[in-house]
């Protein structure tokens, strides 16, 4: 697996939209914002996740996904830094 084509970010979700899919979120990179589409409201009430920050994956082509944990007794559990860190920091 390549994983120089992928940057991992610090980012934190600046607005909700429900959508067919899930919820629309619009996730800020500092600088930068990116959209993504999860389906985390069977874990999170979307509402409440606004300002929360997470480690968003992007890619060249403007991809972007929220990463999370598969818990096989509490469903997807959001990765996120152990305390605030300016949006957009790079993981490392």
């Amino acid at each position: 697996m390549d994983f120089t084509a992928l940057d991992l970010r610090i980012g934190a979700f600046t607005e909700a939209t429900p959508v067919a899919a899930g919820v629309r979120f619009a996730v800020s990179l500092g600088a930068a914002s990116v959209e993504v589409t999860s389906q985390v409201t069977e874990t999170y009430d979307a509402a409440g996740l606004v300002g929360r920050q997470v480690v968003v994956a992007t890619d060249a082509g403007g991809g972007a996904v929220v990463l999370a944990a598969l818990s096989p007794t509490d469903g997807a559990v959001l990765l996120q830094p152990e305390r605030p860190v300016a949006d957009g920091t790079r993981v490392v």
